[in-house]
């Protein structure tokens, strides 16, 4: 649990809750990360479970990773569905991420997210039956960041760097037209 947490909630709440406590902070605190524990390691357990099967059935592995809201179908436009329908498996940098150990990047390396986007990539690199598919939203700001550093991670390892900007999307004939494009290219290697 985070050190600082607890305390911070605490200043911000007292303000319009007078009777919370600390301690009933920090024990909801605790709580609440007991359960996003529980959560994550249900998400890589189904995600190992996905990669099993897709190496017993030799289909490829695609790795979609994105920010958290993208998961949402209103927001990703149901790009996993389309995806899903090329006969490949899907699972998330979540599951994948753990297996890799801190390593260097180019750039400063401080937020939790990017930093299993990064292991993610570099976790597919190791991998010919994995790709990385990275969602992102406008490509600016933090994003063009982590492109760059994502992308030469693939590229530097042979491996090719997809990329879906979801805010663009009016339709899904683009997509496919991308993923078919990565599959025949790694179907070509």
């Amino acid at each position: 649990m985070p050190k600082h947490f607890p305390q911070k909630a605490y200043e911000a709440l007292s303000k319009y809750f007078p009777d919370l406590t600390l301690n009933e902070v920090r024990k909801a605190a605790k709580l609440a990360y007991d359960e996003q524990d529980k959560y994550r390691k249900k998400v890589i357990a189904k995600g190992n479970e996905i990669i099993e099967k897709a190496e017993k059935e030799g289909k490829k592995i695609m790795v979609l990773a994105g920010r958290p809201y993208h998961i949402d179908p209103e927001i990703n436009h149901g790009i996993d569905k389309l995806i899903s329908s090329f006969n490949v498996a899907i699972v998330s940098e979540d599951v994948i991420s753990p297996r890799v150990e801190k390593f260097n990047t180019h750039v400063l390396n401080q937020w939790t997210y990017h930093s299993r986007l990064y292991a993610a990539a570099k976790y597919v690199t190791t991998r010919k039956d994995m790709e990385l598919i990275q969602l992102v939203s406008f490509g600016c700001g933090v994003d063009a960041i982590t492109t760059d550093e994502v992308r030469e991670i693939l590229e530097k390892e042979g491996k090719i760097y997809t990329q879906i900007k979801i805010d663009e999307i009016t339709n899904l004939g683009a997509v496919k037209i991308r993923i078919r494009s990565l599959l025949a290219a790694i179907d070509n290697d």
